[in-house]
């Protein structure tokens, strides 16, 4: 069974920056274990490096979200374009992503002036490579004093801890590991907040399967560290900025050190691009498209990347910058510049959806709004929810279109093949 989509005029902008089926920004504060019940987050340190595609494809695969807290300058340098496009790959697929700081040093050996380095320079990146503002910072080592705390919470950052260490990065053997992962699950905790690296080669190849399918066999939801606290991963979101020759480790800290001497330190906040789209969220002409059985889904986005998949979350009150749609001619618009495309424009039932840079007479991204569906224009298909189901997260897709003339908007209980819109009260 299928559910279909009803659209609704979004009449104010939204206050809310971030991903929809989470709150607004909280209060930065120090997290060592996650809030919600049944939620496991599985969160991977030092990267990003060689591992981090095979890492989010395997939890893509199995309809789980991953965490994954960057360094600047540590296993390998950020602004290696191998680096960049893993991580826009990553955030694409809707995992979380997090500042480790620049170069992995202890913050609690470093000066004021050197922590503020450290931290600017990760979010500096983050902001170049994915136009995102972090909100969480995991200190190296989990090692941090009031010194370092205070500055987090100054630049709208949380501490990220753990409750729980595979020892993955610290020469335990898998088996070792794999037993942490066994007692947590036969421990039947509430939840869980677990560390791996995504710089140890046999965490991706036999530790990230072996985490998979144990706790989703036990029922738990795999999320990111940001669901599993219901609070927003990012402080703001806007878009990615082009490379240039300053996007390069050279002349920066080298692993495990810090600024100082022939390298001055910086700080700040790191300028974010957002194009047409700003803190205040989606324009008041923007609108809402949600399942015509469930008024409280709405369509949304994983982030703002191209290939950034489409899905049904939980709508925000007033609006969100990843669930603000508007009718632009034969598009679909989000963030202002990316439009609803077919992948690959394949025309098979169960293609899924996703976003990418608007394009002029793009046929992947032409969209017929008539009555109360969303048709792909000059095709048979339309929007359609995965197994019917609106649970967060659910991949939205194409489905054949059937035209049943009886059911209209004066029946939205009444679901069908296809995905309807509806105008807004």
């Amino acid at each position: 069974m299928s559910k279909r989509l009803v659209l609704s005029a979004l009449l104010t902008a939204s206050a809310v920056w971030g991903h929809p089926h989470l709150e607004g920004r909280a209060t930065p504060a120090v997290y060592d274990a996650c809030i919600n019940a049944n939620d496991i987050a599985l969160t991977f340190d030092d990267g990003p490096y060689i591992h981090l595609r095979s890492i989010s494809d395997q939890f893509t695969a199995a309809g789980a979200k991953a965490t994954f807290f960057f360094n600047g300058n540590n296993w390998d340098c950020i602004y290696n374009p191998d680096r960049i496009g893993d991580m826009k790959y990553a955030y694409a697929a809707g995992h979380m992503i997090g500042s480790h700081t620049w170069s992995h040093a202890d913050l609690t050996t470093l000066s004021t002036a050197q922590i503020q380095d450290g931290m600017f320079r990760m979010e500096e990146a983050l902001s170049r490579i994915l136009g995102i503002r972090p909100a969480f910072m995991r200190p190296p080592f989990g090692s941090y004093n009031d010194n370092v705390q205070s500055i987090a919470f100054g630049r709208g950052q949380s501490l990220a801890l753990w409750d729980t260490d595979t020892e993955d990065a610290d020469g335990a053997t898998v088996a070792f590991s794999e037993g942490v992962y066994n007692q947590v699950a036969t421990s039947k905790p509430k939840n869980a907040l677990i560390l791996e690296h995504e710089t140890v080669d046999t965490t991706a190849s036999t530790l990230v399967p072996f985490a998979l399918n144990l706790f989703k066999s036990k029922g738990y939801n795999l999320v990111t560290m940001a669901q599993c606290l219901g609070v927003d991963p990012y402080q703001a979101i806007g878009v990615p900025q082009t490379a240039t020759a300053t996007w390069t480790c050279d002349g920066t800290p080298d692993p495990g050190e810090a600024c100082g001497g022939s390298i001055a330190c910086e700080t700040g906040t790191p300028p974010l691009s957002t194009t047409t789209t700003g803190p205040s969220g989606p324009t008041p002409t923007a609108t809402y498209i949600h399942p015509a059985a469930n008024a409280a889904k709405c369509l949304s986005v994983a982030s703002n990347a191209d290939g950034a998949a489409v899905e049904i979350e939980d709508c925000v009150a007033g609006g969100s910058t990843s669930q603000g749609w508007t009718i632009s001619g034969s598009n679909l618009k989000i963030f202002g510049t990316k439009c609803l495309d077919v992948s690959n424009g394949a025309t098979a039932d169960g293609t899924k959806l996703q976003i990418w840079t608007c394009a002029a007479g793009n046929t992947n991204q032409m969209w017929t709004v008539s009555g109360n569906t969303i048709q792909w224009s000059g095709h048979s298909s339309c929007l359609d929810l995965t197994d019917g189901s609106v649970a967060n997260n659910n991949l939205v897709r194409l489905l054949i279109f059937v035209l049943v003339p009886s059911l209209n908007r004066y029946f939205p209980h009444v679901t069908d093949t296809d995905m309807d819109v509806y105008p807004g009260p």
